[in-house]
């Protein structure tokens, strides 16, 4: 069982963040990349059968192949969020990874854990602004965990400073209401007002792999640009405690450890089943 200390725990609650480092194994992490290989592959394949690249770039390394099939094709638009087109039996096993429910279990804590059902891939390409997230609160996305502990769990799959766009927190402000929103000009995504966002200092969270940053569904967070030559590739899951699971976490979630009542855990077959009929390149 992962450990973390009781004033890891601690500090979590004070300040609305915890940095593990080194904490996450390396199958987990080769998950992962299996997971955004996966969507890499479709992605610039479907350049490719549109007739915008001569070709699919298998020779080139994961960090550098989606970012010079994108120069190439034009700097199209892809899926900056993906989701559905990560489900597969992959993301299941990370969902249900026991590192990630030791974490959630020690910051929650209780052992009946749920996975909340919104999870995310940051494919992030440098040179545009469309996937740089801007201050915002993830509660703003489920408003019905404004007053419900769900974690974030934020991962990187690569050395993540301030030049190739790690996260930035504002500590201490996680306790607070859910702030007035407003939707980003350049990149349309919902984060907070211009008004709330000048006031808040960041803290810069510069990560390695093996590496995650935990924080509550209120923790005022932004991503910095990506100035690097590679895509910075990232992966944010959630959980929350069953008893309290919110609607929209049990959407596409499932109770993922139940001490009490094994039978309860969802299988990767249920979980699968009930993304049928859901479109790849929605939710």
């Amino acid at each position: 069982m992962t450990t973390i200390t009781p004033d890891q725990v601690k500090s979590y609650h004070k300040t609305g963040y915890i940095h593990l480092k080194s904490i996450l194994p390396t199958n987990l992490l080769e998950l992962s990349q299996f997971a955004l290989n996966r969507w890499t592959n479709k992605t610039i394949s479907q350049w490719h059968a549109q007739g915008l690249i001569p070709s699919t770039y298998p020779e080139i390394d994961f960090q550098h192949r989606l970012l010079q099939a994108w120069h190439a094709a034009g700097k199209p638009n892809y899926s900056r969020s993906p989701r559905r087109d990560l489900v597969c039996p992959e993301m299941y096993q990370i969902l249900v990874h026991p590192t990630l429910l030791d974490i959630a279990q020690a910051l929650l804590g209780t052992a009946e854990i749920s996975v909340h059902g919104i999870f995310n891939a940051r494919p992030k390409l440098p040179d545009q602004k469309w996937t740089d997230t801007p201050w915002h609160q993830d509660a703003q996305y489920y408003r019905d965990a404004e007053e419900t502990h769900v974690i974030s769990m934020w991962y990187p799959l690569q050395r993540t400073t301030e030049e190739n766009s790690c996260l930035q927190v504002a500590p201490g402000l996680h306790g607070s209401k859910l702030l007035e929103g407003a939707v980003d000009e350049e990149s349309g995504f919902l984060g907070l007002s211009r008004e709330e966002s000048a006031d808040l200092k960041g803290h810069s969270i510069e990560m390695d792999p093996g590496d995650v940053l935990c924080f509550p569904q209120k923790m005022p967070h932004r991503a910095l640009p990506n100035q690097s030559e590679a895509v910075r590739w990232s992966m944010d899951v959630r959980y929350e405690a069953t008893e309290s699971a919110t609607d929209s976490g049990r959407d596409k979630g499932f109770v993922v450890r139940s001490p009490g009542n094994s039978s309860a855990v969802e299988s990767s077959d249920t979980w699968l089943s009930r993304w049928e009929g859901i479109s790849a390149g929605t939710y």
